[in-house]
């Protein structure tokens, strides 16, 4: 955050939010007086940019933006405006595109005009773009060719969790470039495959599978690699990269011996599809399939037999998530593996079948089911999140999903939609919260129209402040797995929270609370003991906080 700027001209005083609200309300002419101004600015340097594009949005007003261009000196300025709620953003080359006061998460203040508000002299900072770049080389200085680089940082929406930013391949000499990044710390993981490496089947005299069958020195692969040498993530560091920085990072990979992992699937009956595996690893949180794709090899046990053999090549040392699909892509089994030996036959029955979950919605009203609802899994960790469409008569079948626990979601077309009264047979529910296990799950549950809104007011003493991260969390024994929201507060100190389902909530403001992990409430206790609460009644439309929020020191 950049500081806090004052929003009442003539040093008012406001003892209230009922005095806030009847003081902002107070109506502009007809045909609108009001004007944002300021200027565009080099938050590297702090000088003014000419030519940067300045667009200026009303939401309610149902039309694009107003865009303007800035003058030799950065100035830019909107004038004959009514009385509202207004975005401001700007872009230019070179830069990233930002909004006002903005922060982490796509976070910024709204502006918001109207009788001793201040919308002018108003300064919108935009960081040079930065640029990561080098080459990938092996331990004998030899450039790897298409090696991938892929980064990660942190999740600005305050989650904890690590997310995917940007990626690039090598070209044929090993070299890679990154551009167009935001300042800010990036994890950085690397994946390649030796151009020279081979991975023949080793069979003994009999055409079996042997260990003892000397190894080609060939038989190689790269661990997945996290900047700065490591193939554990919890070692990886970050790379800091400065606004407008071009960074220069050279990286090495280490060829190590390959794993093979052997498996006898069944023999697929006439009309059905072979069954194929794959290979996942954990990426500084979640499964991602390998970017690299290993080799197969695929023998027949012979008449009578009734399985086929796969042997997976090219794998380096590593712990993994083994998938068993069909020809269909429809997963079927699942299992972690720890691929150390030099070669691993799996048994197939040890892996865990995925699960189906399906169930009946039914309609909290007597206005029926929305149009276009679907009902998704989103998962507490990792990215493995499935969905479904809910049929006219409330049934839905989710297929495949693997064990692990959800937050269970519904979506309308065009509308909000909440759930309640979960119910589950084969898994567990707590609140929106569904644990699947190894066991086909049915669920129910009931689905309203979000309608509420909550809005009030951020102050730091007698003053309403800008910028400020308000968060609203749910209460109760689930607050601890459901996510909270975030809202920063506009220009006038106020904030709305749309579509809010029914239920208790703590609303709490906090001054540089965006570089917190607030999007879950056990992380935010001591801010939460300190704010409003709040009740949402069902069907309830409109709620405005009778007192103001205050805003606390993080």
């Amino acid at each position: 955050m950049k500081g806090l700027n004052p929003v009442l001209a003539g040093g008012l005083v406001l003892l209230s939010c009922l005095g806030c609200r009847a003081l902002f309300s107070q109506a502009a002419p007809a045909n609108g007086d009001r004007t944002i101004s300021g200027t565009v600015l080099n938050a590297k340097t702090g000088l003014p940019l000419e030519g940067a594009t300045v667009s200026l949005g009303n939401p309610k007003a149902h039309k694009g933006p107003e865009q303007t261009q800035t003058n030799r000196e950065g100035r830019f300025s909107f004038s004959q405006l009514a009385d509202g709620k207004y975005t401001l953003r700007a872009t230019r080359r070179g830069y990233i595109n930002a909004g006002f006061e903005e922060h982490p998460g796509g976070f910024f203040t709204s502006v918001v005009t109207g009788e001793g508000l201040v919308t002018t002299g108003l300064k919108l900072m935009l960081e040079p773009q930065s640029v990561l770049f080098g080459t990938v080389t092996d331990d004998s200085g030899d450039p790897v060719p298409q090696a991938r680089i892929s980064l990660y940082r942190l999740d600005p929406s305050g989650t904890g969790k690590m997310i995917h930013a940007s990626g690039a391949s090598c070209d044929g000499a090993g070299n890679y470039e990154i551009a167009r990044l935001a300042p800010g710390g990036y994890y950085l993981s690397l994946s390649a495959t030796p151009w020279y490496a081979t991975h023949p089947e080793r069979r003994d005299s009999q055409g079996h599978a042997s260990e003892q069958t000397r190894r080609s020195p060939l038989d190689v692969a790269y661990a997945v690699t996290y900047y700065p040498d490591t193939t554990d993530a919890g070692s990886a560091e970050p790379i800091v990269l400065a606004g407008g920085e071009r960074l220069r990072v050279n990286l090495t990979l280490h060829p190590v011996p390959a794993v093979h992992v052997s498996l006898q699937v069944p023999t697929p009956g006439p009309g059905q599809p072979m069954m194929f595996p794959q290979l996942r690893q954990d990426v500084f949180g979640s499964t991602e399939y390998l970017s690299v794709a290993p080799s197969y090899i695929i023998q027949n046990d012979g008449p009578g037999a009734g399985t086929y053999t796969v042997d997976i090549a090219g794998v380096a040392p590593g712990r993994y998530e083994l998938d068993l699909r069909n020809g269909r892509g429809e997963q079927n089994r699942s299992m972690s593996l720890d691929a150390t030996s030099d070669r691993m036959n799996v048994d197939i029955s040890q892996m865990q079948s995925l699960v189906d979950v399906t169930g009946k919605i039914e309609a909290a009203g007597e206005s029926g089911l929305p149009n276009g609802l679907n009902l998704s899994l989103a998962p507490q960790q990792g990215s493995d999140r499935y969905g479904a469409r809910v049929e006219a008569d409330g049934s839905f079948h989710i297929e495949q999903v693997r064990p692990g626990t959800y937050e269970v979601q519904a979506s309308g077309a065009g509308s909000a939609q909440s759930l309640s009264h979960l119910t589950a047979t084969g898994g567990s529910v707590t609140g929106r919260i569904l644990k699947v296990g190894g066991e086909p799950v049915t669920l129910t549950a009931r689905v309203a129209e979000i309608t509420a809104s909550i809005s009030g007011f951020v102050m730091l003493g007698d003053k309403p402040v800008s910028g400020v991260l308000v968060v609203l969390a749910p209460a109760g024994v689930s607050a601890a797995q459901e996510t909270c929201r975030g809202y920063q507060s506009d220009s006038d100190g106020s904030f709305e929270f749309d579509h809010v389902p029914a239920g208790q909530y703590t609303v709490a403001a906090i001054q540089d609370g965006f570089a917190l992990e607030w999007a879950h409430a056990e992380a935010l206790a001591r801010y939460l003991a300190k704010g409003v609460a709040v009740t949402v009644p069902p069907h309830s439309k409109e709620i405005a906080l009778k007192e103001p929020v205050a805003a606390q020191a993080r």
